[in-house]
This record gives structure tokens, sequence and C-alpha cells, in this order.
């Protein structure tokens, strides 16, 4: 049995790499899940693994209305004080990004809420505290949300599994958790700004992990 872990950053396509795991079982590799919480220092400095990312804009758009919906259809997770307060100042993501920057008590309010709210608050690049230097302790593999099945076909191949990763994930959008957003407010080009100033370091580290990505391609490593 090959063992690898994964570092799970929430609203990064965490649930179909898990169902992907269920089928790997089967194949003689087990993915280790750590929870939210875990950052990457935590883990043994040996440890084979690989992590998931996503566009700034795209996640935060994906944890606000998560966290609204208290994680239904396929979980339940109460809010807390904190987001009770934040989905009561805002109803929408666009509303609540075009604020973070306003001088007047709605500015207050979006500061308030966009750290309150548990998959908002946290950036990717926060669980690289202490350690983001990947030449110490490089992933086996980085995995794009948007090019899931591209990259984690590329996984497959560096672990010595010969298998379409078409036959391991679900097109099931409950199990996982996959939600269409196309009947919310789209973002405004002000909202986006914002956000491009808000995650300034996930922006930067999302562009870091893409060209990570290209180097390994590049190399065939």
């Amino acid at each position: 049995m090959i063992e690898i872990s994964f570092l799970h950053i929430g609203k990064n396509a965490g649930t179909q790499v898990k169902y992907v795991a269920k089928n790997l079982l089967k194949k003689g590799i087990k993915i280790k899940f750590y929870n939210h919480k875990v950052k990457l220092h935590e883990l043994p400095i040996e440890t084979k693994y690989f992590f998931s990312i996503r566009e700034p804009a795209s996640r935060f758009i994906s944890g606000f209305y998560s966290r609204k919906r208290k994680g239904m259809p396929r979980l339940y997770s109460e809010w807390s004080l904190h987001e009770k307060m934040a989905f009561k100042d805002f109803e929408h993501a666009n509303n609540l990004a075009e604020n973070l920057f306003s001088t007047d008590i709605k500015g207050i309010s979006a500061l308030s809420a966009i750290k309150s709210i548990s998959h908002t608050g946290m950036q990717q690049i926060d669980y690289f505290w202490r350690a983001a230097y990947f030449q110490i302790q490089p992933p086996i593999a980085i995995i794009r949300q948007e090019y899931f099945e591209e990259d984690m076909q590329k996984l497959l191949i560096r672990i010595g599994v010969e298998t379409k990763i078409s036959t391991l994930v679900t097109d099931d959008n409950i199990q996982s958790h996959k939600n269409d957003y196309s009947e919310t407010p789209p973002l405004s080009e002000l909202a986006r700004n914002n956000l491009k100033k808000w995650y300034v370091q996930d922006y930067m580290f999302y562009e870091y992990c893409e060209e990570w990505i290209k180097q390994k391609n590049e190399n065939n490593i």
C-alpha cells in the first residue's frame, strides 16, 4: 500500500479528491486527509503530499455561498455567531466584495464579515505559514481546481497508477459538493478589483504555483 497525504485547503475541490481517494484504495493507493486546520509545517518533513489551489475570487464566491447554505445539501454546519452577523449584513458575495474598502460603516462590516466567514477568512497561502519554501518540502503535485482532471491525471502518472482519472471522479454535484452560482449576482468590476487587493498574497501564490506546475511539466518530473 502506497500512502500519500492531501493538505486540505477549503473550497479547492477537496470533496472530489476524497471521491477519487475511495476509488484509489482498490488500486493500493491510500490518500491520507487532514482537516482544514492543519498547515504544511505540521506534517513530518518526509511526508509525500499534494494540495489543490483555486483562483481566489472563485474561491471567495464558493466559500461565501457554501457557508450561507450552512454547507447544505451535502453537509450541515450551523453558523457561528459571527457568521450570523456577516450574512445579516451581506446577502450576496458581490455586495460584500464591493464594500471591502469603503470608508463608512459598510466598510467596517465588510472587513468583519470576510474575516468571520470560515472559508473566506483564511487565504490559501496561510496553509504555508512557516513552510513556504517548496524546495525544502516540495509536493508531489499541485492540483488546480480549474484543471482538476488534467492535473490529477499527471499526479496518477507520477505515483504509477495507469488509470484514466475520468473513471475515478463523480459527476454527481452533491457528492462532489459542486454548486451552481448562475442565479446569484455576478462580481462587478469594483468587487473583482477589491478582491485582488484583499487577496493579493493569494493571487501571487496562485501565480507561483502555476509556474511551479509549468516547470514540473516541462521537465517531465
